[in-house]
Formats: C-alpha cells, structure tokens, sequence
C-alpha cells in the first residue's frame, strides 16, 4: 500500500494518485517483478477542516508468469450500501 496527503487543499488530487501507481511500479521493477493494482481510494471535497487531499493504492508485486496478472481484482469500495429488510 503506499499514500500520501497534500499538506492544504488548494492542489486537490490532481497527479497524485499517478504518482504513487509510479512510485509503486518502480518497487516493483526493482524487486524484479509485475506491478498489479488492487484497489485506489481518495478523499472527497471540499478540502477544509483537515480533509484535505489524499490518495490510496494497493497494490501486488508478482512474478511474470503469475495468473493473477491476467485477471485483475480491482473492484470499487461502494460510498453507500443500503440494506433492505424485509418484515
């Protein structure tokens, strides 16, 4: 997993989250293996109060030949679940 927060919210997310799927792919390269992307996640505006800009990645580092790489796993965190019960 690798994050990073901006220190105000003027810049907003911006090239952010770019820069951390580069930044996770070079740790990856240099291990000798595949960047895969799991998952991102980012703040919501409006950036006050202590929310300001952030920006999430998980990822995995995997060999070549992995099957994982053929079948990616991304899948969006939904914002609202609503549960309907019934009687």
């Amino acid at each position: 997993m690798v994050a990073k927060q901006q220190a105000t919210g003027f810049p907003g997310l911006g090239n952010m989250k770019a820069e951390l799927i580069g930044e996770a792919s070079q740790y990856c390269t240099a291990a000798g293996k595949e960047f895969q992307l799991v998952s991102t996640q980012e703040t919501q505006p409006p950036y006050i109060l202590g929310n300001y800009p952030r920006s999430e990645i998980q990822f995995m580092c995997l060999t070549a030949n992995d099957p994982e790489l053929q079948r990616p796993r991304m899948q969006k965190v939904p914002d609202t679940l609503i549960e309907v019960r019934k009687p």
